[in-house]
């Protein structure tokens, strides 16, 4: 690959990362609201999913279209997307931790970590500790979080994420016709 097509595939990817960090945040939206609305969770679920599958697509199109890839350099154009979708990401969550959440999404885990079911759960799997000092410690700890904290966070999150999720993505972008002609 020449420095041309290496631009060309980075600017691509910046492009393409776009598409898939507005993905990611309808995904982040829709769990956000799931919260509350645990039906409309599962739409986070389904365009989280989506997100790989397009991201896949759109390295097709790029070879098809621009520039014949190997797998090695589907799979780097696949880690440029997802860094840059995960940068955008990035943006997303910290306005909405630090404008918008006002406590919600401490409040919600710590709500469901006093549900009988939860306690059970973790008196089963820390016996003989007590289950509601651990809780009360969790919560406090929760709380003491920062904005920039929780996005630092999900963004390191979403970047591990990205590199093992490049790899589908870059077989999905070397599927079709143009991969048994080009002998890849």
């Amino acid at each position: 690959m020449n420095a041309t097509s290496y631009r060309q595939l980075r600017a691509y990817a910046a492009q393409y990362g776009a598409i898939i960090g507005m993905m990611w945040i309808v995904s982040f939206a829709f769990y956000i609201i799931g919260l509350t609305r645990p039906l409309l969770g599962n739409i986070a679920l389904l365009v989280g999913i989506m997100s790989v599958v397009t991201a896949g697509f759109l390295i097709r199109k790029f070879r098809n279209e621009v520039s014949p890839l190997r797998f090695a350099q589907s799979w780097w154009m696949g880690i440029l997307t997802y860094m840059y979708a995960a940068l955008l990401m990035a943006v997303a969550q910290f306005i909405y931790f630090r404008y918008i959440d006002q406590g919600l999404l401490v409040d919600t885990y710590t709500a469901v970590m006093q549900q009988p079911e939860a306690i059970a759960m973790m008196q089963s799997m820390m016996p003989g500790e007590d289950v509601a000092q651990t809780t009360a410690e969790v919560t406090e700890l929760l709380q003491s979080i920062t904005p920039i904290q929780f996005t630092f966070e999900f963004l390191i999150y979403n970047l591990i994420l990205g590199f093992i999720l490049a790899i589908p993505t870059a077989w999905i972008g070397l599927g079709g016709k143009k991969r048994a002609n080009q002998n890849q």
